[in-house]
C-alpha cells in the first residue's frame, strides 16, 4: 500500500511542476505582450506629439511671415525639415526620425530666438499664442520620449531576464531602440546673428 502511495505522490509532484512550468511559460509570454504593447503605445503617443507640432508649425510659420520679412531663411528651413519629418516618419526608420526630430527642433529653436529678437513679432498675440503652444508641445514631446524610453527600458529587461530570455526569441519578441539624441545634440543650435 505504501509503494501505491509513493506513485501517488510522484505523480502529483510532477503535475505540479509541469502545471508550474506549464503557468510560467504562459505567464511570461502574456507579461512581454504586455510589454511590447506598452512601448507601442508609448511610441504612437510620441508619433501624436510630432504630429501635433507638425500641424502647429504652418500656423506658427505664416503668422510669423506677416511679421518677418528677411529672416526667411529659418522659415523655409522649418518648412523643408517639417516634409523632412515626414517622409522619414513613412520610413519607419527611428534614426531617420531622430535626425529629422534634432533637425526640426534646432531650427525651431532658432525661430524662438528670432520671435524673442524683433519686439513688434513679440507683441503680436498671435504669435505669442503660437510659441506658448509650440512650447508646450515641445515639452510634451519631450515627456513622451521620457515615457517611451521607459517602456523602452521595461520591456528590453523583460526579453533579456530569466526566464523569459529561454522563449523570447522564439516567440518573435526582440529588443526594441531607445529614442535617442541626435549626435551633437548636446551643443546649443547657433544662434543668427542680426
Amino acid at each position: 500500500m505504501s509503494s501505491k502511495w509513493i506513485g501517488i505522490g510522484a505523480i502529483i509532484v510532477i503535475l505540479i511542476i509541469v502545471a508550474g512550468v506549464f503557468f510560467l511559460y504562459y505567464g511570461t509570454y502574456n507579461n512581454l505582450v504586455s510589454l511590447e504593447e506598452t512601448v507601442d503605445e508609448k511610441w504612437a503617443q510620441v508619433e501624436q506629439e510630432l504630429q501635433r507640432r507638425y500641424d502647429l508649425i504652418p500656423r506658427v510659420v505664416n503668422a510669423s511671415m506677416l511679421y518677418i520679412k528677411y529672416e526667411g531663411s529659418i522659415l523655409e528651413n522649418i518648412t523643408k525639415l517639417r516634409s523632412q519629418w515626414a517622409s522619414a516618419t513613412q520610413t519607419g526608420k527611428m534614426e531617420d526620425i531622430n535626425n529629422a526630430t534634432s533637425n526640426i527642433e534646432s531650427e525651431i529653436s532658432r525661430l524662438i530666438v528670432v520671435v524673442e529678437a524683433y519686439p513688434e513679432l513679440k507683441a503680436s498675440q498671435v504669435v505669442q499664442d503660437l510659441m506658448i503652444t509650440l512650447e508646450g508641445t515641445e515639452n510634451r514631446i519631450s515627456t513622451e520620449r521620457m515615457r517611451y524610453n521607459e517602456a523602452v527600458r521595461d520591456y528590453n529587461l523583460s526579453v533579456r531576464s530569466f526566464p523569459a530570455n529561454l522563449w523570447a526569441a522564439g516567440w518573435g519578441f526582440e529588443s526594441r531602440e531607445y529614442f535617442k539624441a541626435k549626435v551633437g545634440a548636446e551643443e546649443p543650435p547657433p544662434v543668427p546673428s542680426g
